[in-house]
């Protein structure tokens, strides 16, 4: 009977790089899509401070969180954008995306 152990272990020594990378890549998606997820959720939170007149707390707000928020007025309708930037640590979607990925969500809510 042969040994194997060291085809074995030439074998994980291969493959050990690719699959780091893969998982790295996976985490990093994965914190893109919570990001969005979350500006999902502040667009709901400034919409509603926004009807309120509450600007000095949009501000705030804004500021605690790094978000990035654009009111434009077209006659009757308010578009509210709030972006932000994601910065990437994989090697694999930084060939993708660059450094930072700038996520960004739109909501439009009528005057009254």
């Amino acid at each position: 009977m042969k040994n194997n152990k060291g085809q074995a272990l030439v074998e994980f020594i291969i493959i050990l790089p690719i699959f780091l990378l893969l998982i790295i890549s996976v985490i990093d998606f994965g914190n893109i899509v919570s990001k969005k997820y979350s500006l999902e959720n502040d667009i709901d939170i400034i919409s509603s401070m926004y009807k309120d007149n509450k600007t000095s707390e949009i501000n705030y707000y804004t500021s605690k969180k790094d978000i990035e928020v654009k009111f434009t007025n077209d006659g009757d309708l308010t578009n509210i954008v709030l972006s932000k930037d994601v910065r990437i640590t994989s090697p694999m979607l930084n060939l993708v995306f660059g450094k930072s990925y700038d996520i960004s969500v739109e909501k439009s809510i009528y005057n009254e």
